[in-house]
């Protein structure tokens, strides 16, 4: 029985690649992308699924489509909104809105990719995050967190691209499987990275502290709540 693989596909060559991978280790991959409200363009994302599909058939690759996750992004971020700076300096430490935005998000994703792959009966999810993209959800104390929340559902959760800093080599690695590495994503209205010059370690423990205290205890609530739901498809 073929291997199966939830890829959390943007559009972007990290997803891109990270699906070809997948491929490449003989998994039939899912490929669904997530619209928080935020995106511009978004349906350019199945240019280039549709691209994979082509190439590696349909019983290989399945697009599942785009499917909207405002509604579990704004469990997470709403009761945020009505902290002051004080309150949230003194009980979560150094956040940048930014972080706090892409924290939720990326959250939201996470949660809706558990639901399908309970209701698909998926193991593993792939994400193409990268530590160099200085995303502070990137970074290995975030990642740690994230695995053990899969693990608690029994899933696995994978960063093929984690420690990749080569943007050449990602591309050259798309065009060596045949593909232009010319991408088609969407463009997100809120996701910003980490100034060069402002990533610390204080930026990446206040995101610990607030998925740790504020945004971890609503999860399984959350999932409870929408996990006999089949969520919109746009697009298709």
């Amino acid at each position: 029985m073929m291997k199966e693989a939830l890829i959390l596909f943007s559009g972007g060559k990290d997803s891109f690649l990270s699906t070809l991978m997948m491929l490449d280790q003989g998994y039939k991959v899912n490929l669904v992308t997530f619209d928080n409200g935020h995106e511009l363009n978004i349906k350019n994302v199945l240019v280039g699924a549709k691209k994979i599909q082509k190439k590696y058939g349909s019983d290989k690759v399945k697009i599942i489509g785009i499917k909207k996750i405002d509604a579990i992004f704004r469990e997470f971020i709403c009761s945020f909104y009505n902290y002051d700076i004080e309150y949230i300096q003194k009980e979560f430490g150094n956040i940048t809105i930014s972080q706090f935005h892409c924290l939720s998000c990326r959250l939201a994703m996470y949660v809706l990719g558990i639901i399908i792959c309970l209701q698909k009966n998926i193991h593993c999810v792939v994400d193409g995050a990268r530590e160099s993209q200085l995303f502070a959800i990137e970074q290995e104390k975030m990642i740690k967190q994230f695995q053990q929340l899969f693990q608690k559902y029994d899933l696995e959760i994978v960063f093929p691209l984690l420690y990749e800093k080569d943007d050449y080599s990602i591309k050259n690695q798309i065009l060596a499987h045949g593909f232009v590495p010319k991408m088609n994503e969407g463009q997100c209205l809120l996701g910003m990275p980490i100034l060069q010059h402002s990533m610390n370690d204080s930026i990446i423990e206040g995101c610990f502290n607030v998925y740790q205290k504020e945004l971890y205890p609503k999860i399984e609530k959350i999932i409870e709540r929408y996990k006999n739901i089949v969520f919109e498809e746009k697009y298709l």
